[in-house]
């Protein structure tokens, strides 16, 4: 009878074949394309249209504050009610932040301020869908599914950043301009709403027990990390991991192609397509080997390996090599991030791991705002991108050199 089971176990109905996950899937595409065309066209209006570089860092500092602020309480409603809802409401009201932002393309009144305003809106709404949509998988997958389904679903969000800032770029150089590039993401947005309201998958608390405080299940979460070597590791090392690159890298591509390649839109939508071509190939490599061993010593090399790319793309001026080094880039993210959410999904308690993910992704944006800040100020003090780049690249190699030797439960993790 064991011997039974044991054969039985394996034969696992194909992911492409769950209706739940394919509607997760298909959330994620509409979703991720949107936020990818959105965030291009975002991006080179400020930099482009509004000749504002230097105060791109305030949009996104708009968008990450209250990222911070509400993940926790993102992250406990994401374990008490139903996430499908929660992508739903958030995903249908920025339908409506998108159309309004429109309204004022179109009648001329779209500025800075307009950028600011729709990014702090934009990061309320994150801080409730980030929590639900990163703890939805294992609500439908098997635990022995979970890296592929991880994979599926990272490849789609890769494939995103690929093609979504090359349609950007086609549509902002359209007839359309940005009516279309900034009205697309719109309706993907408002598609994605409709497929969470249909897949409907319950609470993972049940909603006749008795609940505790905001901040007693908050505090639970919280526990749940002091009690886990591997996961204090984890925190640790993607908060300092944001703070050399978040600021440069996501605020100082555009500048970057700008002032020192003298680049077009279409080259910006080509440095951020290498990038994502690299996710793509290895998140689809790391789905098909499935790894289940030395999983963070891969990780760990794939942080290092990381920032001496980052330090060759600041130094390089020529397109193709930054294509190139920013390719390899792309490369190390998920080999990165595949192992470590699987592991992280695999080893919660499911009624908790709203508020983990929550906790996890507050952690690694927590210091994303003074990044931001900071390569705005160096900017505006005359500091050329290239060298903010190259000092954030050297200093995280120093940073994860003390990651391999002092936090070996991260290193270690199976």
């Amino acid at each position: 009878m064991a011997q039974a089971t044991a054969l039985a176990e394996p034969k696992l109905e194909s992911l492409f074949k769950q209706r739940s996950f394919l509607f997760i899937w298909a959330i994620t595409i509409c979703s991720s394309f949107s936020i990818a065309i959105f965030q291009f066209s975002q991006s080179w209006y400020v930099v482009k249209t509004l000749d504002k570089e230097a105060s791109l860092g305030i949009v996104f500092i708009a968008a990450n504050v209250p990222r911070i602020l509400f993940m926790a309480i993102g992250g406990v409603l994401a374990d008490r009610i139903s996430r499908t809802k929660i992508l739903y409401a958030a995903n249908f009201l920025r339908t409506i932040v998108l159309c309004s932002l429109l309204v004022m393309l179109a009648t001329g009144h779209l500025s800075l301020v307009s950028f600011i305003i729709f990014g702090f809106l934009f990061g309320v709404l994150d801080a409730f869908v980030w929590p639900a949509n990163g703890s939805l998988l294992p609500n439908v997958v098997d635990n022995s599914q979970l890296t592929r389904a991880n994979s599926v679903v990272q490849t789609t969000q890769q494939s995103s950043l690929i093609l979504g800032p090359m349609i950007g770029g086609l549509l902002v150089a359209s007839s359309g301009g940005y009516m279309l590039s900034f009205g697309v993401p719109a309706v993907m947005l408002l598609i994605s709403a409709i497929l969470a309201y249909l897949l409907n998958i319950p609470a993972s608390e049940s909603s006749g027990t008795k609940k505790p405080g905001m901040w007693q299940s908050i505090k639970e979460g919280i526990d749940v990390v002091k009690q886990s070597s591997f996961l204090k590791a984890l925190f640790l090392s993607t908060i300092f991991l944001n703070v050399f690159v978040v600021g440069p890298l996501m605020m100082g591509l555009p500048i970057f192609v700008k002032n020192i390649l003298d680049g077009s839109a279409l080259d910006f939508s080509f440095i951020e397509g290498s990038m994502a071509a690299g996710m793509l190939i290895s998140s689809v490599i790391i789905g098909i080997l499935n790894i289940k061993k030395r999983r963070g010593l891969m990780v760990t090399v794939s942080l290092f390996t990381m920032n001496i790319f980052f330090y060759w793309f600041s130094q390089s001026s020529s397109l193709y090599v930054c294509m190139m080094a920013i390719f390899f880039i792309g490369v190390t993210f998920p080999a990165t991030n595949i192992p470590l959410i699987s592991a992280v999904q695999s080893s919660v308690d499911k009624k908790l791991l709203g508020r983990l993910m929550g906790l996890l992704t507050m952690a690694s944006m927590g210091l994303a705002p003074l990044s931001l800040a900071a390569t705005s100020m160096l900017i505006s003090y005359g500091f050329t991108i290239d060298n903010i780049m190259a000092g954030g690249a050297l200093s995280l190699i120093i940073v994860n050199l003390l990651i391999m030797w002092k936090l070996p439960a991260l290193r270690k993790m199976e």
